[in-house]
């Protein structure tokens, strides 16, 4: 007989298929692929763990991801710890991650291993490239975060060392995807200070593999490499080791420790030094040396000082001689060519000009003057040797004679009259020429003369500047103007 089993509604069922899973399942660690992943304003987290046959579902809650070392990330494999669950609305079953670790250790200690191998082959850890570390630094940079347990323990350590150190912070990310870019800056800005440091020191605290995995990067390891200052390394722990612990100069097993090889501590460096007596008389001897030395120096300097003194005044002096004789030639020389020029100028002015041919005209018209004085005693001589033939001739011929002598007597006439006349004439025109080339005749046509400050006759616009008072002369009076423009005619 087959007994009828009792029907349960689907909330009984999915809640036995819960507490099933939940107990079955009560603790569960899987590995997979984070892929379609959402962070909702919850604080909740939902995502899809796959791995190449099979997908699940999976969520964070808030409480638990706040609590997570590091966010998941879409398309990154991890390790994911937690406990299944059952939805009982749509009957879903889920992973309730409470813990998430990067998957695959495994893989980066074989990556390790492979750039260790690689970064070999190119010579970066050879020991033959590693920098000589100075023995008393004073200045030390340190490339590493300005928030680190790794910073604290390498300024305490450092403050045990001498009071001289300039210690130089350059900070950088030491974790994450983008602390590589940042550890390169980092050391590239110490090594491009004006005043660079002596040692730079490398530090980061301790932590997993995935943490220091930065300091395993090619660029990193590069850098440490070529960098020109000496690089003590300190990243983790002693047992912690990295791919920039191979390249660096010398490789410290903590920060502390990086610190402490940097500088010797004040007590190594006082057993170094001399008894302080013995350092006093040396340095006695070497301030009186130093002294003696200085005296010299400034006895030497304050004879070359006064050599050349001397020297330089002697050269003044000459150099003022000859600038004397050549300012007396040069001042000589243009009063010369100045005198030639006020003598061509004065042989070009109205009033010379005006006398010389008043002397010519003058000259002409006592020409004429003599020549009529003497036309006039021709002709007086010749009427009285007339008369005296006229006399004789009469005694002996007055009849016939009269009438020969008409026609002369009235030529001679009309010729002296006419001879009179063409010599007024000739005069009336030089003095008529005179008279127009007289100053006072000119300047009552309409010209004026002008007259510069030192009373000298103006000819051209090269002998006026702007602003130089100028005196007009008029027929009927003078007046004085200033010059405001001038305007030149080019030639």
């Amino acid at each position: 007989m087959i007994l009828a089993q009792v029907p349960i509604s689907v909330s009984q069922l999915t809640a036995r298929i819960k507490q099933m899973l939940e107990q079955g399942f009560g603790s569960v660690v899987v590995n997979g692929e984070i892929s379609r992943l959402t962070r909702p304003t919850s604080g909740h987290l939902y995502f899809t763990i796959k791995d190449n046959r099979a997908a699940m579902a999976a969520v964070v809650w808030r409480s638990a991801a706040v609590r997570l070392k590091q966010q998941p990330q879409e398309g990154c494999e991890y390790t994911f710890t937690g406990h299944l669950s059952l939805y009982e609305p749509r009957g879903s079953y889920q992973l309730v991650v409470t813990a998430i670790e990067p998957a695959g250790a495994g893989k980066l200690a074989a990556e390790f291993e492979r750039r260790k191998h690689c970064f070999a082959e190119r010579g970066w850890f050879e020991p033959a490239n590693r920098k000589q570390l100075p023995p008393l630094p004073l200045h030390i940079g340190i490339a590493s975060s300005a928030t680190s347990a790794a910073f604290e323990d390498v300024k305490k350590v450092l403050a045990t060392r001498p009071a001289w150190l300039q210690l130089t912070l350059s900070p950088c990310l030491v974790q994450g995807s983008q602390a590589p870019a940042s550890i390169v800056a980092a050391l590239q800005t110490l090594s491009q200070l004006q005043h660079k440091p002596d040692i730079i020191l490398l530090v980061r605290g301790g932590g997993s593999i995935e943490d220091l995995w930065c300091f395993n990067d090619e660029s990193v390891v590069q850098a440490v490499v070529q960098c020109p200052i000496p690089i003590i390394s300190g990243i983790g722990h002693e047992i912690d080791t990295t791919l920039v612990d191979y390249a660096a100069d010398l490789r410290a097993a903590t920060p502390s420790n990086a610190a402490e090889l940097s500088s010797p501590s004040r007590h190594d460096l006082r057993r170094q030094l001399p008894r302080v007596a013995a350092l006093s008389s040396i340095l006695r001897q070497k301030i009186a040396h130093s002294y003696r030395h200085n005296q010299t120096l400034m006895h030497r300097q304050v004879h070359a000082w006064q050599r050349l003194t001397d020297a330089r005044h002697h050269q003044l002096q000459q150099l003022e001689s000859r600038l004397q004789h050549q300012q007396h030639t040069f001042f000589h020389q243009q009063r010369s060519i100045l005198r030639l020029i006020e003598k061509k100028l004065s042989a070009q002015e109205p009033d010379h000009q005006l006398n010389q041919r008043r002397h010519r005209l003058t000259a002409t018209l006592n020409k004429l003057h003599q020549a009529l004085h003497n036309a006039l005693q021709s002709t007086q001589k010749t009427q009285q040797m007339a008369s005296q033939k006229l006399r004789m001739a009469a005694n002996s011929l007055i009849a016939p004679r009269q009438q020969q002598l008409l026609p002369q007597n009235l030529h001679f006439k009309q010729l002296l009259s006419t001879y009179i006349h063409t010599h007024r004439v000739q005069l009336a025109l030089y003095t008529g020429r005179l008279a127009a080339y007289d100053k006072k005749n000119i300047i009552a046509r309409g010209y004026s003369l002008n007259y510069d400050a030192h009373n000298k006759l103006v000819t051209g616009s090269a002998q006026l500047q702007s602003g130089e008072l100028l005196r007009v002369e008029f027929h009927d009076g003078s007046a004085t103007t200033r010059i405001e423009t001038l305007q030149r005619r080019q030639t």
